[in-house]
């Protein structure tokens, strides 16, 4: 038989049986891990110290085997204390991150969250809340390890080749001035730079702090917009290099990265659902239950905290599934009358959705235009407070939106009798779809005013009929900057000024009115929302704004400790746990969903939409893909009917039935495989 470790034999009890030190004794317990244990039993302490990760310690096993119980107690916490474990179950739980990543598919041992951050602050959180708030977390997490690799990928290739370039600005102009084909561009690039100059050095402190703010004035003139790189090779050393077409590969290699990305992730949740599902399901409630009561528990934990968690995780799942069973049973209790009338109520709850969502997009639409009007403007004051409230109107009624419909729409989905999960799945696909439905009706407004007819040579929209927008690129990387910053102050406002005094309120007052109320609780589908919200900015305004995924870094890993924050100081725990079972595939196909959303406006914008001719890489080439187009045309010609091959129709056709063949064969491979499963869990049974 295989010999346990011999640490095993020492942590065979449970954490009400530690001994812990004194308080006297604290600072010698830190200074020696072995003080208190008898000399005489001091080579067993070391030979346990040095075979604690050992499958088997001989030598200490037959030296332990007169020692006292007490005496192994205090052994075992002074090897504990001096590897710095918390007993058997360390190991397994270190290697998972917590307590059940790895049967979310979510654990960060994997690929893309391979990061070493917040593992501490994740198997707490999941102790107190449950799996399905740890699941938002961890889907935190993965989206900030994804910017950070998309603002390394920029921050080589795109920011600093220009930072290093930015004195070649005459060079560059002169560059353009001197060619035939691109005179009319380096007029209208001294049109643009004498204006933008003009408005900087005109501006005073109040106007460089709304500035800052705004995106525009000192700001727009820097590598934070698109407007400020150059159309031209850049001389870094003995290097040229061809920054339009760097741009542009860099950010369809950022595009590309963050689709590879999103197939890891849902490709590993969508496994683990699978394998979920294909279990035997059994109608018995005891099945449910059974596994929880009788095998939940590991007996190898030896410390009283991580032996804290673990119970309250447990108590989550089988409030989960009580829960769910109650539902259950309620909708087969209430019969066929009960079915009509709950799929009435569900019809009318649809109908008063849609028409939210309409009156959502209308209000957006208008004060888009109504700001566009306004602040391009001639002889508007542009260090007013009533430009700044212009300039954000916008982006205000989006936020105020985002956060009042979400509500409505949570006691909306409780009115419809849901389960757990299927209500969370409801709820975030209409929030999402209002989140995205804003954004893309912002992007169609935006698209009417760059889009306007009534233009002069340069591309500028002439009064009135048309918002004079020097460089509509800018303009739109602006907007998207205004996002992001809006999205981090209401999340700020919201923790410090909503949540916390209610959640102080409720617990301090014991008024009626404040028990009511009570401390508010974690919402996870507006979480995630409001994640998979600040990755959209970033997908929408990257090509324009490619600092956004450096602030979007920023802001995430600011959003963990403030929704930690949250969870300790205000949040109270959920009254309907919920399990963790398809929530990572569902944030993640929504995630998929939101990103081909992006991708259709940008694509449009790179291939079909006029450039300005004073700013941006791409000012001399009528589009954003001429770049490419003029490195394709210095190829061969074999190069040329290559490339003409692979983006014609028929290139595609024959990708498109290839693909269909594939997903064929894996489907029939799959439902074979999962035939001879069933067979052999019937002839098990049999």
């Amino acid at each position: 038989m295989k010999r346990q470790p011999m640490l095993s034999m020492l942590t065979l009890n449970s954490s009400r049986h530690a001994v812990a030190p004194q308080p006297a004794e604290n600072a010698a317990v830190a200074a020696d891990p072995a003080f208190g244990i008898e000399p005489k039993y001091q080579p067993v302490y070391r030979m346990l110290l040095r075979d604690a990760s050992a499958t088997g310690a001989p030598a200490a096993v037959r030296a332990a085997a007169g020692v006292p119980l007490a005496v192994k107690r205090r052994i075992r916490d002074a090897v504990a204390r001096a590897t710095n474990s918390i007993g058997v179950g360390h190991q397994r739980q270190q290697d998972e991150s917590c307590f059940s990543f790895s049967q979310s598919g979510s654990c960060c041992s994997r690929g893309w969250c391979e990061i070493p951050l917040w593992q501490k602050s994740l198997r707490t959180l999941e102790g107190m809340y449950g799996s399905g708030v740890l699941s938002f977390f961890v889907f935190l997490k993965s989206l900030f390890a994804l910017n950070i690799i998309l603002s390394i990928l920029l921050g080589l290739f795109v920011i600093a080749p220009q930072a290093a370039g930015s004195g070649q600005y005459s060079s560059m102009l002169a560059s353009l001035m001197s060619s035939e084909k691109t005179n009319a561009s380096g007029l209208c690039s001294e049109i643009y730079a004498a204006n933008l100059s003009s408005v900087i050095s005109s501006g005073a402190s109040l106007a460089r702090f709304l500035d800052v703010i705004q995106g525009t004035g000192i700001l727009e003139n820097t590598i934070l917009f698109v407007g400020y790189y150059f159309p031209t090779a850049l001389s870094i050393g003995a290097l040229s290099y061809n920054m339009p077409v760097a741009y542009l590969a860099v950010t369809g290699a950022a595009f590309f990265i963050s689709m590879l990305f999103m197939l890891e992730r849902t490709g590993a949740a969508f496994k683990e659902v699978l394998l979920q599902r294909a279990q035997p399901s059994v109608s018995s409630k005891s099945t449910r239950f059974s596994p929880l009561i009788l095998s939940a528990w590991d007996f190898g934990l030896s410390d009283s905290k991580t032996a804290n968690l673990a119970k309250q995780l447990l108590r989550n799942n089988l409030v989960a599934e009580l829960d769910l069973h109650r539902l259950l049973q309620r909708r087969l209790e209430a019969g066929r009358c009960g079915g009509c009338s709950l799929i009435a109520k569900r019809v009318l709850v649809n109908i008063l959705v849609l028409g939210l969502l309409c009156g959502a997009g209308f209000a957006i639409y208008q004060a888009q235009k109504v700001s566009a009007e306004y602040t391009t403007a001639a002889g508007v004051d542009t260090s007013s407070f009533a430009y700044l409230a212009y300039q954000y109107l916008p982006m205000v009624i989006i936020s105020l939106l985002v956060a009042i419909l979400p509500i409505l729409f949570q006691l909306l989905a409780r009115l419809e009798e849901y389960t757990p999960d299927t209500e969370l799945a409801v709820t975030l696909g209409r929030c999402i779809f209002l989140r995205l439905a804003s954004l893309t009706v912002l992007v169609i407004s935006i698209y009417s005013i760059i889009t306007c007819d009534t233009k002069d040579t340069c591309g500028v929209g002439v009064a009135p009929r048309c918002s004079a927008v020097h460089c509509w690129e800018a303009y739109v990387g602006q907007a998207f900057y205004k996002l992001e910053i809006t999205f981090f102050a209401v999340q700020l406002v919201v923790c410090f000024v909503v949540e916390l005094p209610r959640s102080l309120i409720a617990r301090k007052c014991q008024c009626k009115a404040a028990k009511l109320i009570g401390p508010p609780e974690f919402n996870i589908s507006d979480s995630v929302l409001d994640v998979l919200y600040a990755q959209v900015i970033v997908w929408f305004g990257m090509l324009f704004c490619p600092f956004l995924p450096v602030m979007n870094s920023v802001v995430l890993f600011l959003l963990f400790y403030l929704r930690k924050f949250s969870c300790h100081f205000s949040y109270k725990p959920p009254d309907r746990p919920m399990k963790n079972s398809s929530a990572t595939v569902f944030f993640m196909v929504t995630l998929f969903l939101a990103y081909f959303v992006c991708l259709l406006p940008i694509g449009y914008a790179i291939v079909s939409i006029s450039t300005s001719k004073g700013c941006s890489p791409f000012r001399t080439g009528g589009t954003a893909y001429q770049p490419i187009k003029d490195v394709v045309a210095g190829f061969s010609s074999d190069g040329r009917h290559l490339i003409d091959y692979l983006s014609s129709a028929s290139f595609l056709f024959v990708v498109i039935i290839s693909l269909l063949m594939a997903i064929h064969y894996y489907r029939t491979l799959a439902i074979a495989r999962k035939e001879i499963g069933d067979q052999r869990l019937k002839q098990l049974n049999e």
